[in-house]
């Protein structure tokens, strides 16, 4: 095989779903993948599943997935989806085999490390044109973490699970790293040093922080300046190459000493992919109902307890509801009979974790050939929530007001229209978090996909005001840029929790290009 046609080890460390390795095994040339990933390393259980069945699906070349794979994920019971799989595997006991060689479920900083270095040296066999990815958690960096409980602690072991990276990094010489987190990592501080100088010092030379034998050096590089000036430099936005969100990470890249080439930089596109562009083509589906609230009562300690009924979920108790918080919303300052319109509930109800649809889901206005598989027949992972009554209301309110306004609404306007609109919480009209319901809006970028989408979904409201609800996990992906076929295992909150901590493979796959780059002139 000529160096042109070399295929490229790859070890994922802090894997999540598996999302820089989907944009780095996606390199292809003549059908054939420039990047093997041999090593996906995730300790979250439902995590390390969906990698699983990615890197089973690894295991055949793109577009050639069998009819049996198809048929194992596209079912609505998860449970039984969950035994589809496992007999998925039965019939495919080589490819099922080398998934669960590389999909390796392991606890970076508490697993053994004996263990770990002697699986890595068995895959890399001396090579020297291997390539390390993986993002360190990131909570203790993000700026929301921070605010909740007032700063970095130095005893935070999340702080330190980066040199868990760096360790690898010293220990096996990697060709070249890359390295992602938060953008809150650049103004971090522990005991009063900033957090991002340190690991800059620390990975450009690892073995003088874990003392290894090894005197490897790196040249650490921006993706996106040529010229380093400040910290930020090294932030990539998303939104200026082809993420349809406004998602800003540190993204580091490393080149091993020795190797004479300096990465390109990512090419912006013309113009920003939107939320719309990427979403506006899956079926339709209505919220879910299962509570209303409806009284206080005082406990024996006094104090005030909320009180709730259920509330049965039909399309047509939907409709009732929903079309009744309408016509209380026209009475409301600010809107007019001109704004009233009524609804009725899609045909897909409130969706599944398979929707089989007729019709051929490529109408994406873009990147239709990354993410559409023409065997699917349909949409995975694509259920919406459950909402209380007041807060569906809150959401018609929220997508009424963007569609009119450009914009949408914050808690004050919200008061302003009507104080019944303020939810029943105490920081509601205390000035914080004034963006609490948050529409999505239509022609632009979503605002950035984050974990917090496993909580309740009031920041990631969809535009739609005929639908009034949170985004789906396909929605997200789609967002995320995972593609279709892409399937999310757990239980949805777990489902949404992976897809909010991913790097976007349409972003990985432009990174994986540029290493290419590096690799194959060496």
């Amino acid at each position: 095989m000529s160096n042109k046609k070399k295929e490229y080890k790859v070890i994922d460390l802090f894997a999540g779903p598996g999302g820089l390795a989907e944009g780095f095994s996606s390199v292809l040339l003549n059908g054939n993948r420039r990047f093997s990933i041999e090593l996906s390393i995730e300790k979250d259980d439902s995590a390390h599943k969906t990698l699983l069945l990615r890197s089973f699906c690894r295991q055949f070349k793109k577009g050639e997935l069998p009819p049996e794979y198809y048929q194992a994920i596209c079912l609505n019971d998860i449970n039984e989806r969950e035994r589809r799989i496992e007999a998925l595997f039965g019939l495919f006991p080589q490819q099922a085999q080398s998934a669960k060689s590389e999909a390796l479920k392991f606890e970076l900083g508490k697993d053994s490390n004996d263990f770990l270095d002697n699986k890595i040296e068995g895959i890399v066999e001396g090579s020297k044109d291997w390539v390390l990815i993986g993002g360190p958690p990131c909570q203790a960096y993000s700026m929301a973490g921070r605010a909740r409980v007032g700063g970095i602690s130095s005893e935070d072991h999340r702080v330190y699970l980066y040199k868990e990276y760096l360790r690898v990094i010293a220990k096996h010489s990697p060709a070249v790293f890359v390295m992602e987190n938060v953008k809150g990592l650049l103004s971090a501080k522990v005991e009063g040093k900033s957090v991002f100088q340190m690991m800059l010092d620390d990975l450009s030379a690892p073995y003088a922080v874990t003392g290894d034998s090894r005197r490897t050096k790196y040249k650490i590089y921006s993706l996106v300046k040529e010229k380093i000036d400040s910290p930020r430099d090294f932030v990539i936005n998303s939104e200026d190459f082809g993420i349809p969100q406004k998602r800003h990470r540190v993204i580091l890249i490393g080149v091993r000493e020795g190797i004479h080439r300096t990465p390109k930089k990512l090419k912006k596109f013309p113009r920003s992919v939107n939320i719309d562009d990427v979403i506006n083509d899956l079926p339709p589906i209505r919220s879910g109902l299962n509570r209303c609230f409806d009284k206080y009562v005082v406990s024996k300690k006094n104090k005030r307890i909320r009180k709730y009924r259920k509330v049965i979920d039909t399309d047509s108790e939907w409709c009732t509801i929903m079309n009744s918080c309408i016509s209380d919303l026209i009475r409301l300052n600010g809107f007019s009979p001109d704004d009233l319109y009524r609804l009725e509930s899609p045909i897909n109800g409130t969706g599944g974790e398979f929707i089989e649809i007729n019709n051929d889901p490529s109408s994406l206005s873009i990147h239709d050939s990354w993410y559409v598989d023409k065997n699917l027949k349909g949409v995975l992972n694509h259920q919406s929530r459950s909402h209380l009554t007041q807060d569906l209301k809150r959401y018609l309110f929220s997508t009424i007001y963007t569609e009119k306004h450009q914009k949408f609404p914050r808690m004050t306007d919200f008061k302003e229209h009507s104080s019944e609109l303020l939810p029943d919480h105490f920081s509601a009209d205390s000035g914080n978090f004034t963006d609490r319901f948050r529409v999505q809006q239509r022609g632009l970028p979503a605002t950035t996909i984050t974990s917090h989408i496993s909580k309740d979904g009031h920041y990631f409201i969809h535009y739609d005001k005929t639908q009034v609800r949170s985004l789906t996990v396909r929605e997200a992906a789609r967002i995320q840029t995972f593609p279709d076929n892409y399937l999310f295992r757990g239980s949805r909150t777990m489902q949404y929790h992976q897809v909010g901590n991913a790097v976007p493979p349409y972003l990985a796959y432009q990174i994986a290009e540029i290493v290419l780059g590096i690799l194959d002139v060496q």
